[in-house]
């Protein structure tokens, strides 16, 4: 049950011009720091389980000095239960957190406010949301809120949101020029009504207000929620470079004005289903798009939506000043463009107008190229490898399929073929490729220039966006221990710290007699007295409880100077030791008898400190356990064994321990049956019954 972890090593607390470090352990730790803090400081959250933690982090950094909230290990802290974050200030950093299997009843999992305070210029980074749901899917929350101007969402991760409510938002101030890129969403199961986005940006009710957000880079794969995985609802948004994979959804233009659809990869993949872009609205820029095995959404890769006269906020603006270019289309059981979708249905009786299409090259061989009415738009220099142009104007159809497959698995043209140099159209935003190549004075038709150059974007895959710690391996929170209490091994300390700053501090060192070989020496030098001294090193651990109760710590420790050999622990959790602990003095490791500490159902998660009092005592394992009294042989059974317990107590084998097991151990243990001695010694006593009954409460894991 003893992990092996690293130790971290603190070269004390005073604050330098980088800030200061401020370990939490808590909501209510960090709520008693923020008054506190400066820029350039650092809330540090220890690794471990925080379960029903409603963090509120308000602070005000600067650009050169920001404020950050951070995991101790990234990913190493785990939200679960009703855990929330709201965060509000300006200059902000969250990092490195996972909110995981919780599930709240409304509202919002992350949010860039605190109150009435909203983020300006806040970022949350190298953090997941995953399976944060509620037992009925149509509780409607949100996972992640922006509030305020300038944020960033970056590098997250947001995993099997399957219930109503999006999984990120952007709420108002207009404009607020927020940016989502690097992150990577997934497995968002298609729910049964309106309300399943995967990003939306603003409401109908702001359609006419600037937002200025930016979309960029990020991965989204099997996001099926609706039909809108983004919903776009405010003006002038850029949708760049990012990949769709396996997805029966559509970026849509919802209540758009002047958005950009840039370098995109939409790649069906076999999805049913897989939608390109959906268009409402005047003034969008669609172009360099890469759609390839796409079908079945909209009735055409890119549909333009019928409008309705005089529409409401909530309807379908009309199509108008909309340009879409040098986009390639590959083997999509749709038209590249259906050009009237929904026409002549619920009142949409308005035809796009000033459309643009230009420089497209579509390899569609069991489609027509381009389906609807044709309202007098612009056509020029299209190519398209089909079955028959459909209502395509300005447009080559070809005999032979002029894309081959290149090395990077995309479908691209060849040099000299058809589509080199093949458009004379000119746009002034057409200064590059899908690739990030430059384009040259003839452009070449579709998404891919003919070049040399260095390709700089590609489609993502899972391993190039989210969270940079996602896939290590992450030890669990030291002291989780499912019915005995907590064990935790003494090198497991979360940090070792120098408070008074003169590197002499706790060392691992190798002890044949320890558990894992392995045990923490305190340095050489004279006696700490404490009150009066300063402290020499400061050992921190987290503590993972099952329940609540009151726990009596054991320390398993030896001394070697014949005279009195002790540490110090502490009075209570999240305080300085000062408690003196004798060990032996002959060099055996014996076990020490310590203080009843008191865990409240509310925080199950605890800091724990210990420090040196004399040198070269050696620390090897803590015990947690709700009795006391227990013997050497009890405790040295409770370090090795403990995680074995609560399935050993399963004596119908049937998964958990349950009501019949207490029975039947109750049967075996009045009759002297091997099968009820959980401890050693070969005897049957109270601490087996004690060991049977903690299993109960936790069934086996």
């Amino acid at each position: 049950m003893i992990r092996a972890a690293q130790t971290v090593f603190l070269a004390g607390f005073a604050a330098s011009t980088l800030g200061a470090d401020i370990f939490v352990s808590s909501a209510s730790d960090i709520a008693a720091s923020l008054g506190s803090l400066q820029p350039g400081d650092t809330l540090i959250m220890t690794d471990g389980v925080w379960t029903d933690q409603n963090i509120e982090f308000e602070a005000n950094g600067t650009a050169a000095q920001p404020i950050t909230l951070r995991a101790q290990t990234p990913g190493g802290v785990i939200l679960n239960g009703d855990s929330t974050l709201e965060f509000g200030g300006q200059h902000l950093i969250v990092d490195g957190l996972r909110f995981e299997g919780g599930a709240l009843t409304g509202g919002h999992v992350i949010q860039f406010r605190e109150g009435s305070n909203e983020c300006a210029d806040c970022v949350l980074r190298n953090t997941a949301i995953i399976d944060y749901n509620p037992p009925s899917i149509s509780t409607r929350y949100f996972w992640v809120s922006m509030y305020g101007t300038d944020n960033v969402v970056e590098n997250c991760r947001f995993e099997n949101h399957n219930h109503s409510g999006v999984t990120v938002v952007v709420w108002g101030d207009w404009p607020n020029r927020h940016v989502i890129r690097n992150n990577y969403f997934v497995d968002r199961p298609q729910g049964p009504e309106n309300g399943w986005e995967t990003v939306r940006l603003g409401t109908s009710g702001v359609t006419d207000l600037s937002s200025q957000t930016l979309i960029e880079s990020n991965l989204f794969e099997r996001t099926n929620g609706e039909i809108e995985v983004i919903s776009d609802k405010t003006e002038d948004n850029i949708h760049r470079r990012n990949t769709f994979r396996e997805m029966s959804a559509t970026l849509t233009l919802r209540h758009a004005t002047d958005a950009i659809v840039e370098g995109n990869f939409f790649l069906g993949e076999g999805a049913s289903g897989a939608g390109g872009v959906r268009v409402v609205g005047p003034g969008h820029r669609i172009y360099n798009n890469y759609f390839e095995g796409l079908s079945g959404r909209t009735q055409g890769i890119i549909a333009l939506e019928a409008g309705e006269p005089n529409a409401a906020n909530s309807g379908y603006e009309p199509v108008s000043d909309c340009i879409i270019a040098h986009n390639t289309f590959v083997d999509c059981n749709d038209p590249a463009i259906i050009l009237d979708r929904s026409f002549g249905n619920a009142g949409r009786t308005v035809l796009p107008v000033g459309v643009t299409i230009a420089g497209n090259l579509m390899s569609l061989p069991g489609e027509s190229a381009v389906i609807g009415v044709d309202n007098g738009f612009t056509w020029a220099d299209n190519l398209a490898f089909a079955n028959g142009l459909g209502t395509a104007s300005g447009t080559t159809l070809l005999g032979t399929d002029p894309l081959s497959t290149s090395a990077d698995g995309l479908q691209r043209p060849a040099a000299g073929g058809v589509a080199d140099d093949a458009t004379s159209s000119s746009f002034a935003f057409l200064t590059d490729d899908m690739d990030g190549q430059a384009r040259d004075s003839s452009p070449d038709t579709g998404a891919d220039e003919i070049s040399a150059g260095s390709i700089l974007y590609v489609p993502l895959n899972p391993e190039d966006v989210g969270p940079a710690w996602w896939g290590d391996d992450i030890d669990p929170p030291v002291g989780v221990n499912p019915a005995l209490g907590a064990a935790i091994e003494a090198e497991d300390a979360d940090a070792i710290l120098d408070p008074d700053n003169d590197g002499s501090v706790f060392t691992i060192v190798a002890d044949a007699a320890a558990s894992n070989a392995s045990a923490i020496e305190s340095p050489s030098g004279a006696r700490t007295d404490i009150p009066g001294d300063t402290q020499e090193t400061v050992a921190t651990y987290t503590i993972a409880f099952p329940t609540s109760g009151n726990y009596t710590a054991y320390y398993r420790a030896v001394g070697f100077s014949g005279s009195s050999d002790s540490f110090y622990t502490p009075p209570g959790f999240s305080a300085d030791p000062g408690v003196n602990e004798s060990t032996s003095s002959n060099g055996a490791y014996r076990w020490e008898e310590g203080d009843t500490f008191a865990v409240a159902a509310d925080n199950l998660q605890q800091e724990f400190r210990i420090s040196r009092r004399e040198a070269s005592t050696r620390i090897d394992v803590i015990v947690f356990y709700p009795e006391e009294g227990l013997a050497d042989s009890e405790l040295d059974f409770l370090a090795a064994n403990a995680d074995a317990v609560p399935c050993a107590a399963d004596l119908d084998k049937d998964g958990e321990v349950t009501f019949f097991d207490t029975l039947e151990f109750l049967r075996l243990f009045d009759a002297e049956d091997p099968a009820a001695d959980l401890s050693p010694g070969g005897g049957f006593n109270a601490f087996d019954l004690t060991l049977h009954l903690l299993a109960s409460q936790a069934g086996c894991p």
